[in-house]
């Protein structure tokens, strides 16, 4: 029996899980290698075997240099970057994406909590509506293609293979109300009338946009700008 492909997910909370991406992943005869740097899972030191990396959503802050584990994320993307490694990065791990291909993060003026219609660029990435839940953003990575925006801030990226989403294709309802019940301070009434209310009658919806997306960033059709990247993540100037 062949030896399926293999994704790399970089989970950092157990109520951020992979979501959406099982099934889709399934279809696609992709095996999910699924590590928690946090727990303090060792990262791989190669990638040989993996046709993809994906890191998944965090509480935490992708600028926040005192979390014990995320230089050897940061780490782990540069590599995956210079080997040319697909990476999608989802939320938090689009914003780490991002910090190793040199963009600058921020923090929002206010959190963006709950579902977001982005303005896409590309026909590979659905329109949503989409999940948001984050205080965080990223700016556009130098030599990086804007993908999407709308809402708070931009929304999605691509450096070559790498794509960086700011929006949660992977969530479905359940995870959405684990985060209901776990955040801190709790979501207004409002936001969780909003939050509710988007997901009446749009599970299949929502899984088939991404499922589309997944696989538009796995087949490369949303690859864009972007060259090799040095040993530290920080991207080369093209010629």
């Amino acid at each position: 029996m062949a030896t399926p492909d293999r994704l790399l997910i970089v989970e950092h909370e157990r109520d951020a899980p992979a979501g959406l991406l099982g099934p889709w992943a399934a279809d696609r005869g992709l095996a999910l290698d699924v590590v928690r740097p946090a727990e303090a899972d060792p990262l791989p030191a190669s990638l040989a075997g993996h046709t993809g990396v994906v890191v998944l959503g965090s509480e935490q802050t992708a600028f926040d240099d005192s979390l014990p584990w995320l230089a050897g994320e940061l780490d782990l993307l540069a590599r995956a970057i210079a080997g040319s490694v697909p990476v999608l990065g989802i939320c938090f791990g689009g914003q780490v994406l991002a910090r190793a291909l040199g963009a600058r993060l921020y923090r929002l003026p206010e959190p963006e909590i709950g579902w977001v219609r982005v303005s896409s660029q590309h026909a590979g990435l659905p329109a949503g509506p989409w999940l948001a839940w984050h205080q965080d953003g990223f700016e556009l990575p130098p030599g990086a293609r804007e993908l999407a925006g709308g809402g708070a801030s931009l929304q999605a990226f691509s450096h070559g293979p790498h794509v960086g989403l700011q929006f949660h294709p992977e969530a479905t309802e359940a995870i959405t109300h684990a985060w209901m019940r776990g955040v801190t301070p709790g979501v207004s009434p409002a936001q969780a009338a909003e939050l509710d209310g988007g997901w009446a009658g749009a599970a299949d919806r929502t899984a088939a946009d991404a499922a589309a997306l997944f696989s538009a960033w796995l087949d490369g059709d949303l690859a864009g700008a972007g060259g090799l990247a040095s040993s530290d993540g920080v991207p080369l100037q093209a010629s």
